[in-house]
């Protein structure tokens, strides 16, 4: 299954470089709804995809939920400070 509003189009390039601190390499992505690809030595992929009509949120992977939810609280901590 897919999550589909939980990461928002304008957080996409800050969810890279919050991978890329993680320690996951950017690799280019494959087809035409996927957004962002990255991976870890010895690790699972994560793929963002963005659905066709989209207007404002990207679709996760549920395996790949805790990560946008430690991206989401870890930019939530910084906003409220």
């Amino acid at each position: 299954m897919a999550i589909r509003n939980m990461l928002h189009i304008s957080k996409l390039k800050a969810f890279e470089a919050f991978l890329e601190s993680k320690g996951y390499m950017i690799i280019p992505t494959v087809g035409a709804y996927e957004v962002l690809r990255a991976q870890k030595p010895k690790e699972n992929m994560v793929i963002v995809y963005r659905k066709g009509g989209a207007k404002e949120h990207l679709s996760i992977m549920d395996k790949d939920f805790y990560l946008v939810n430690e991206f989401l609280r870890t930019r939530e901590a910084v906003v409220s400070k």
